[in-house]
């Protein structure tokens, strides 16, 4: 089972708010410094989603594509609130750019220019200036938006990503306007080639003529891989050549899974 992030920034910023921890109403208000805190929250949330929302760029957003998650994102914003509450007096950014940026987030990436980068887009929302209401994560015009809400409580902040843009446009992410362009190809072309795939070829494979379906293919590789399957082991025979024994423990395990195997091979059949 897999949980893919949502689609688009609005989308990840809400599944942020929606979910644990930030959803639980006890770490939303547990913070001595709560002005702060929220604000570093909701950058740490925005940054969540952005680097998350570059590796659909594909090469122009990471060299390797990562699989950034919901722990990475759990463990960063409860070391958020673990620090604001042992620091009354003093702003440990630092320690915080630190572990997000080269543990959590930083542990998955392998490429060392990739790491520059992800130290670089952490700076823009672990920094000293988030605090101030009128600090934008974008200077690009159209992105006056993008900005950490004034202090509330967590209804406030929905309805404040709720009313973002529903497609964000790439200069939130750092990169040139063009790369929606690279972005939108890669998208197309990866859902034609999931219709082709899908889809039986209907005519020959090969030739002018006489060719085979790709279901008549299928079913053929299915009717040769079912061939080729022993049949089930017979129990009696190897219990009697490998008894039980006090001084041969394997032989009981042996027994056990080939009954198991034996259940398997009767389903392939």
């Amino acid at each position: 089972m897999t949980n893919d992030p949502p689609k688009g920034l609005r989308q990840n910023l809400l599944g942020s708010y929606l979910t644990d921890p930030v959803s639980d109403q006890s770490f939303f208000s547990g913070c001595q410094r709560p002005g702060e805190f929220k604000k570093l929250l909701f950058a740490l949330c925005f940054f969540h989603a952005s680097v998350q929302e570059r590796l659909k760029f594909g090469p122009l957003g990471w060299n390797v594509p990562y699989q950034f998650s919901a722990p990475d994102f759990s463990i960063s914003a409860r070391q958020l609130l673990m620090f604001l509450n042992e620091s009354p007096d003093t702003m440990p950014l630092q320690a915080l750019r630190y572990l997000t940026g080269e543990c959590n987030y930083g542990g998955r990436v392998t490429d060392a220019h990739d790491r520059r980068t992800l130290a670089s887009i952490l700076e823009i929302f672990y920094n000293n200036s988030v605090f101030d209401d009128e600090y934008r994560f974008s200077d690009a015009p159209g992105c006056e938006v993008y900005s950490a809400p004034p202090e509330g409580p967590l209804e406030s902040y929905i309805e404040f990503i709720k009313g973002l843009p529903s497609v964000a446009p790439p200069e939130v992410y750092g990169l040139h306007p063009n790369a929606d362009i690279t972005k939108d190809q890669q998208e197309t072309n990866q859902l034609l080639d999931s219709l082709l795939a899908t889809q039986g070829t209907g005519g020959s494979t090969g030739g002018s003529g006489g060719g085979t379906s790709r279901d008549a293919l299928l079913l053929q590789l299915a009717a040769e891989l079912d061939g080729r399957l022993r049949a089930p082991f017979d129990i009696e025979a190897v219990r009697y050549k490998y008894p039980v024994d006090y001084h041969e423990s394997l032989n009981t395990v042996l027994c056990q899974e080939l009954v198991r195997f034996n259940r398997l091979i009767i389903t392939m059949h």
